[in-house]
């Protein structure tokens, strides 16, 4: 969505450049950085790899192989942040996805388990896709080269971007660690820029935030009905667990069975009460010591499944209703960097727009 407004910048640079030349520059850009960059090179996986190139050749098709080596450096780096910090909170990740016209998506495939730990892994994103073109900066100071100005301002426009405080950007994420009153304000900016840009990946990305947003307001309004179902599971526990002290194993069976229709929404509950229904064939010719066994021993796994699986939902709903709940320290904390991150992106994005030469403003 950024990308359209360079378009200008790319045919020009293009003309301006041989392919050899560009080639050459771009080898000299990745051997300079591949010292830095062999620590992450072990997130790169084959599905990223492939992804990768159909990204690089079709930006190198539409804008040249200048433009296209230096987004792809740019993103696999920022990508390698998110990775770097889903690693540390033992996260596992799907490998990253490039898309063209989109960027790059790496996928979690346990959620954190609060807003602090997301807003770490989202922040940790910009904060190396800043430190990825910094490098560029003492560059061009040398060579006066505009690659390692256009390096660095795709470099602090990308960034600055992803900070805009609504899901699925990083923004988002960051700021739910202080208040996700201020996905409010993420709309308007969206919406803003998606006016002035006329990006429909800016207002498709608008959208999915708004829907976003109303799906977890909702999800956090139904915390107190969430938990009155909680309450109404740990009844029936204690109703099972006195049945199963008290009374016959076929009064267990019968009061668990009445338990059905209410528990239609909980299918791990559910699927607990066919350990009692659950009779084998072989059982029938047990003599009726064994089969008494056999049921105090189906009594027991059916206890105890029915009140880990209660245990389970009470943990889900505490943690959705303190998700988003974090000190006055990690606020602060967040702010702090947010707000650090928003400040040197935004003071490089302006400065830096001025280093390209004539022909690629």
């Amino acid at each position: 969505m950024i990308l359209n407004s360079w378009s200008d910048i790319m045919e020009a640079s293009r003309k301006k450049n041989s392919i050899w030349g560009i080639l050459s520059v771009a080898a000299l850009f990745l051997v300079g950085k591949l010292k830095w960059l062999l620590p992450f090179l072990k997130f790169l996986k084959l599905k990223t790899l492939i992804s990768m190139l159909i990204f690089l050749g079709t930006y190198a098709a539409l804008y040249g192989w200048k433009f296209a080596v230096a987004l792809v450096y740019l993103i696999f780096v920022h990508e390698c942040g998110h990775l770097y910090a889903a690693r540390k909170l033992n996260i596992p990740t799907s490998p990253a996805i490039f898309i063209p016209f989109m960027g790059a998506v790496v996928g979690t495939k346990k959620q954190p388990k609060n807003a602090k730990e997301e807003a770490f892994i989202a922040y940790m994103g910009p904060l190396f896709g800043l430190l990825a073109f910094l490098p560029a900066v003492p560059l061009y100071m040398f060579t006066k080269d505009s690659f390692w100005a256009l390096v660095i301002v795709l470099g602090s426009i990308l960034n600055l971007f992803n900070l805009i405080p609504i899901t699925p950007l990083d923004g988002g994420r960051i700021v739910s660690a202080i208040s996700t009153k201020l996905w409010g304000l993420g709309l308007i900016l969206l919406l803003v820029f998606a006016i002035w840009s006329q990006s429909f990946l800016a207002f498709v990305m608008m959208f999915l935030g708004l829907f976003q947003w109303s799906s977890i307001r909702k999800i956090q309004k139904n915390i107190s009905d969430d938990r009155k179902r909680v309450i109404e599971y740990q009844e029936m526990l204690a109703s099972l667990k006195n049945i199963a002290e008290t009374s016959t194993y076929e009064h267990l069976q019968y009061f668990a069975k009445s338990l059905e229709k209410n528990l239609k929404e909980e299918r791990e509950l559910l699927e607990t009460l066919d350990i009692l229904n659950d009779e084998q064939e072989h059982e029938k010719e047990m003599s009726e010591e064994e089969r008494e066994r056999t049921r105090e021993q189906k009594k027991q796994a059916f206890i105890s499944g029915f009140e880990r699986e209660v245990e389970n939902i009470h943990k889900r709903v505490e943690q959705t209703a303190s998700y988003y709940q974090t000190d006055g320290k990690t606020k602060l904390f967040t702010f702090l960097i947010y707000f650090g991150l928003a400040a040197v992106l935004g003071i490089s994005s302006y400065l830096s727009f001025s280093l390209l030469p004539p022909a690629l403003e």
